[in-house]
């Protein structure tokens, strides 16, 4: 026991001491690849709707912004100004847990996701035409298993501009026309 005592007290004293794991925030770069327009191929799969999942944080229970909020919105307002996005509309989408009532989630939601926007906005020049603000309260929660849990407390970017579909290059009449005579005359 005496032999195994120290490396187990050593190995608890590390975790206790060691940082907690948190996801870096993205920065622009990272937020722009997010929301970058872009060639929907349908045989690829995935996503066409062009988005990305923001740790805007708040005081509690109110729409003020936290100093690490406006950090990542000043990151989010540099990525916006981008030339990749710079004609592209955006929706801020203001996420709630399920605590609390739904009618309070939903208008607090709401106030957050207009926080946001009058940010953008007000710091970063975004043009008002370019940004819309919706409340989701706790109507689409990230993690619908733990409704209480933290990660569904967010602010979704969401690119409103129209993903690009290739249209499949058809031949053109003349073509038809040219093989229908071909196959007519047994070429």
């Amino acid at each position: 026991m005496k032999r195994f005592g120290i490396p187990i007290l050593l190995a608890a004293i590390f975790a206790v001491a060691a940082p907690a794991y948190s996801a870096e925030a993205p920065d622009a770069n990272a937020i722009i690849r997010s929301l970058a327009p872009i060639i929907y191929l349908p045989e690829h799969g995935g996503q066409t709707k062009r988005s990305i999942d923001l740790e805007v944080t708040f005081k509690l229970g109110s729409a003020k912004l936290t100093k690490p909020a406006r950090e990542l919105l000043d990151r989010l307002g540099t990525a916006l100004r981008d030339e990749k996005l710079a004609s592209s509309r955006f929706e801020v989408v203001g996420h709630t847990d399920a605590s609390g009532g739904r009618a309070l989630n939903q208008a607090l939601s709401e106030k957050r996701a207009r926080s946001v926007v009058s940010y953008l906005i007000k710091h970063h020049r975004i043009d008002t035409k370019r940004l819309t603000a919706l409340g989701k309260g706790e109507d689409a929660l990230k993690d619908p298993l733990r409704p209480g849990n933290g990660v569904n407390r967010r602010v979704e970017i969401v690119n409103l501009t129209p993903v690009q579909v290739p249209t499949p290059a058809g031949p053109t009449s003349q073509e038809i026309e040219r093989k229908t005579k071909d196959i007519l005359l047994g070429k």
